[in-house]
């Protein structure tokens, strides 16, 4: 992925992922109240291993999440972005988020993702978007909602997909959930 690459939002600006970026997912994925749908919070080594996993990404699939900051103050707000995930051994693209602490419900998350939605729609070849959901996490369920993604259930997850087309989204039956949320 280009270092130059930029999305520009509204608020918002995404931007790849930096090798300096480390301090301020960590501080994120260390949070063990953001991480409650996850296995268990990450340690240091763990945020690496994600950090190492987008650029894996970057250089295999040329995409992969992003880094959202302030567009006003450059502060870092979280991440959003378009990855591979397998859902019945078949890869989808799915728009995952993260916002940090002390800043959700401030349409962050809504935002990003649309934006993310827009970019995989307009530069990938794909006629729809996934996002994999717990049912509990109101919180993503919701911004899925307003990305316009309808929902099917699997046993441990929400299934939302959304269509190229507004209004047109499609439905597939997956069964059985991917193991982890990037929700």
């Amino acid at each position: 992925m280009d270092a130059d690459f930029r999305i520009e939002t509204e608020r918002l600006v995404l931007r790849p992922y930096r090798e300096e970026d480390l301090e301020d997912l960590h501080a994120m994925f260390s949070d063990p109240e953001h991480m409650r749908w996850y296995p268990a919070p990450f340690d240091r080594d763990g945020t690496q291993a994600w950090i190492e996993r987008t650029f894996e990404r970057y250089r295999d699939d040329g995409f992969g999440l992003w880094i959202v900051e302030d567009g006003a103050t450059g502060a870092f707000l979280g991440t959003v972005g378009p990855t591979i995930q397998l859902v019945d051994d078949v890869g989808h693209v799915e728009i995952g988020w993260h916002v940090r602490p002390g800043r959700k419900g401030e349409g962050i998350a809504p935002e990003a993702a649309v934006a993310a939605r827009d970019w995989a729609f307009e530069n990938l070849d794909v006629d729809h978007v996934i996002s994999l959901v717990r049912p509990e996490n109101t919180g993503s369920n919701r911004v899925a909602q307003k990305l316009e993604m309808h929902v099917d259930r699997v046993p441990d997850r929400s299934c939302y997909l959304g269509s190229r087309r507004r209004g047109r989204n499609t439905v597939t039956e997956p069964s059985s959930p991917r193991s982890r949320a990037y929700a």
